[in-house]
């Protein structure tokens, strides 16, 4: 019992302090700064803005009429700006073979006259300033084991900045002339290959 009106008596007690509320003074002077703190950790970066006129766009890397070496074929670009390189480093790069008047896209089977097909993969590099894109064979359809030469009417290597690939993920990647279409490829953002 005596525990119980203990517990009751300090209960008040403390109700009473913290009623007391007296006048409050003037503030006083402010003390010396302290040390400085250590640097926060970065805020997230903001949502990215949307792309203007001046916006990097799609680039395309071309090479006409050219033979095969060792059954493939490596082209690429030399002495790139800086933007351009920044701007590859941070893109999907998508590769068109044409052969018989018609564009096929790579990896895959490109078809030859006389009913000869090869099938190709390719690699890309951004080595400094220059950008490579090797063609590889895989398998073709005459039956030896080497590759066969072939001849091809062009290639394109069409260079798509991963942000807008996103915006137009509704675009068909195997069909040439609307991937040209799709992301406003012009003359301006054409590159005539110049490592081969």
């Amino acid at each position: 019992m005596i525990r119980r009106l203990t517990f009751i008596a300090w209960i008040a007690f403390i109700g009473l302090v913290t009623s007391c509320d007296g006048d409050k003074g003037d503030v006083g002077p402010a003390g010396p700064a302290g040390p400085k703190g250590e640097t926060g950790a970065p805020g997230k970066d903001g949502a990215d803005g949307e792309d203007g006129k001046d916006g990097v766009g799609a680039k395309e890397i071309v090479a006409t009429m050219v033979k095969s070496t060792n059954g493939g074929y490596t082209l690429g670009k030399a002495n790139l700006t800086s933007a351009d390189t920044a701007m590859i480093s941070k893109s999907v790069v998508v590769v068109f073979i044409k052969s018989q008047g018609l564009w096929w896209s790579q990896p895959g089977i490109v078809r030859f006259a006389d009913n000869k097909w090869t099938n190709f993969t390719f690699v890309t590099l951004l080595r400094n300033t220059t950008f490579f894109v090797d063609i590889r064979p895989m398998s073709w359809s005459e039956q030896q084991e080497a590759a066969p030469e072939r001849e091809f009417e062009a290639i394109r290597a069409v260079i798509i900045p991963a942000e807008k690939l996103r915006l137009n993920a509704e675009v068909d990647m195997t069909n040439y002339e609307e991937v040209v279409a799709a992301f406003d490829i012009k003359e301006s953002d054409i590159l005539q290959a110049d490592v081969k």
